[in-house]
């Protein structure tokens, strides 16, 4: 397969995980844990989020931390919506547009 078809695939899994508001992009993503770094991955159609944090009431902190470096968003503008206590996450990333966040996503996301 062509660097160009799984930039395609890739590109359609992130958009199918994004809807745009009003105030910025939603964004739905997935943690699972007891992985050796923090990083994002698809998996059967899903962003997920794998981190080293094996404490669960650090997962929230930590996956916004890792968005807001990656993707050069202030923290502040990184809000969860849905699933505060959840492994399934909904975030409102503000002022912030679709097609930019998924031109950010599709450089930190590792399919290795």
């Amino acid at each position: 397969m062509s660097l160009e078809k799984v930039r395609e695939q890739v590109l359609r899994v992130v958009e199918k995980n994004l809807s745009e508001t009003e105030e910025g992009v939603m964004l739905n993503i997935r943690i699972e844990s007891d992985f050796d770094e923090n990083y994002i991955t698809i998996e059967g159609g899903e962003l997920i989020f794998r981190t080293r944090e094996s404490d669960e009431n650090k997962y929230n902190a930590t996956l916004i931390g890792f968005l807001s470096r990656e993707l050069k968003i202030p923290s502040s503008k990184i809000d969860i919506v849905y699933g505060v206590r959840g492994g399934f996450k909904r975030l409102l990333i503000k002022d912030i547009d679709a097609e930019d966040l998924s031109r950010r996503l599709l450089k930190i996301i590792r399919l290795i």
